[in-house]
């Protein structure tokens, strides 16, 4: 299993997904769609706002980021905030965001509980 070593991904009892990317973690497709997987499975289902803990990353494939950016697929998730700390995480995040401009709401930060409540704001929005 690919993801045994790259991600955690968990339904957090406040009502969102979380995914936190493993120490030096190198992300590619294979691990994307196992991720992917992952989050449907943990929320039965049902579209949740996800957090993303990318401050351990190493890399990730474009390939990955297209995958993670839901062009041409249905996104399982209804926004996403990304934690970010070192340069390098921030650099990938703000990759992410500029080339492969995700189809659902999606934000940096720097602290867990304003990605949290941005999140969640965004998504009760969403909802109206």
């Amino acid at each position: 299993m690919p993801n045994a070593s790259v991600f955690t991904t968990t339904l957090d009892p406040r009502g969102f997904v979380h995914t936190r990317v493993h120490h030096g973690s190198e992300i590619n497709l294979e691990h994307a769609k196992k991720n992917t997987t992952d989050v449907i499975s943990v929320s039965g289902g049902s579209n949740y706002p996800i957090l993303v803990d990318l401050r351990e990353i190493k890399s990730i494939s474009k390939e990955a980021r297209d995958h993670f950016s839901m062009r041409g697929r249905k996104p399982h998730v209804t926004a996403i905030a990304m934690l970010v700390a070192s340069p390098l995480s921030r650099i990938i995040g703000n990759f992410f965001l500029g080339l492969n401009r995700p189809t659902v709401s999606t934000r940096l930060f720097t602290s867990e509980t304003e990605g949290i409540s941005w999140m969640k704001r965004n998504t009760e929005m969403g909802e109206q």
